[in-house]
């Protein structure tokens, strides 16, 4: 189990290595590699060779982040951080080879199994975006626009462009200090939570039609199978949040998505609410984890199956609320 640290402290641990590798998590989002390519940045400026473990499942829409500061092949650390990972099921098959070596990981899901060494974890911030940016002030890094830019997408990203529950004033502040000092932000915004391709429309209208309601209407839950999604040539940023869909649909309170694996048969699944309803804890059952607004896990079997007994342990959160 992890000894629980401070921002202060994991700079100290970071300040005394020269080799240091990160790592981000499958499917990563905004916010992982917005941290780390802020971190990695941050350690580069004072003085240390940091690297950034290649991502298999990167896509062209966050890849630019990590130009010029991913790891060649061969790079040896002395320390390894993992950012934004709670667990590590979560680790890039690259980053299996270190999962019994991981010095510090900084992190904000409450949800964090402590599996590293040290653990610097703030589980009331919007990011972890959040934590990188205390860790690169206590380093005193002096924080530039390529930083500023990945902090900002780290933020951005991961509170729906500021809307979710999950917003604290500090994500404000850096996205104004961000956009203060030149971040493109409009055209982030667009990219991100605007923009979309046509599958990303196709998609959209095939979870619709799919969709069902509990009784009350208040849980949304729908499935998208693999071989459709391949017949389309669906990518990955195209089935970003779509769970966040549902929760604009009027009297939902939770909603559902499965959508299944390339690899293999099982779906990945994400919850969506809103309070007081706890998407963690509906999605602990299935072995995940998460936020109390947004959490997910994986299930197998029959998508009708498991859609009806995600629905129903949706139900028995929310009338325990």
């Amino acid at each position: 189990m992890s000894l629980p640290i401070t921002e202060r402290r994991a700079a100290a641990l970071l300040s005394r290595s020269e080799r240091i590798l990160i790592l981000t998590h499958r499917r990563p989002d905004g916010d992982t590699i917005g941290s780390a390519a802020a971190l990695c940045r941050g350690l580069r400026q004072v003085g240390k060779q940091a690297a950034i473990l290649p991502n298999e499942d990167i896509t062209p829409r966050l890849g630019f982040l990590l130009e010029g500061l991913l790891a060649d092949e061969g790079f040896s650390p002395d320390e390894i951080c993992a950012v934004d990972i709670a667990d590590t099921s979560l680790l890039t098959p690259g980053a299996k080879l270190y999962e019994d070596r991981i010095d510090l990981c900084l992190d904000h899901h409450p949800s964090n199994v402590g599996y590293a060494d040290q653990l610097c974890l703030a589980p009331k911030a919007a990011a972890a975006g959040e934590v990188v940016y205390h860790v690169l002030l206590e380093l005193g890094v002096r924080i530039d626009l390529p930083m500023w830019e990945a902090l900002y997408i780290a933020v951005a990203t991961d509170t729906g462009c500021f809307k979710f529950s999950n917003t604290t004033p500090l994500a404000h502040q850096i996205a104004a200090k961000a956009i203060a000092a030149g971040v493109d932000f409009h055209r982030h915004n667009h990219t991100f939570f605007e923009a979309k391709s046509k599958n990303r429309f196709l998609i959209e209208r095939k979870m619709f039609d799919k969709m069902l309601f509990s009784d009350d209407g208040r849980i949304a839950c729908s499935w998208l199978d693999r071989p459709w999604l391949d017949s389309i040539g669906a990518t990955d940023d195209d089935l970003d949040n779509l769970s966040t869909l549902t929760m604009a649909l009027e009297g939902v309170d939770c909603g559902i998505i499965l959508t299944q694996n390339k690899k293999d048969p099982a779906y990945k699944v994400s919850v969506r609410t809103h309070k007081p309803a706890d998407a963690s804890r509906i999605c602990q059952g299935f072995g995940g984890g998460g936020h109390p607004r947004a959490a997910g896990c994986t299930v197998e079997g029959a998508p009708e199956d498991a859609m009806r007994t995600l629905m129903e342990a949706a139900a028995k959160e929310l009338a325990a609320c």
